[in-house]
C-alpha cells in the first residue's frame, strides 16, 4: 500500500467518524468540528501527494 492509498483509507475511516458524530451530536457540535477539520487536513494531505506525484511524471512526447 502506497503513500496516497494510506492516506485515501485514512480518510474514508475519518469520514465515517464525522458522519457517526454528526449524527449523534448535530453538526455544530465540537467533536463534530473538530473532526471535520481532521479530515479536511488529511484530504488537504491527499491533495498535495496526487500534485507532487503528478509534478515527477514525465512529459510523454
Amino acid at each position: 500500500m502506497n503513500n496516497s492509498e494510506k492516506i485515501r483509507f485514512r480518510i474514508e475511516l475519518e469520514r465515517q467518524e464525522l458522519n457517526r458524530l454528526a449524527q449523534r451530536y448535530g453538526m455544530r457540535h465540537a467533536r463534530v468540528l473538530h473532526q471535520s477539520v481532521v479530515l479536511d487536513r488529511l484530504l488537504n494531505k491527499y491533495s498535495q501527494v496526487i500534485y507532487s506525484n503528478y509534478r515527477r511524471r514525465k512529459p510523454i512526447a
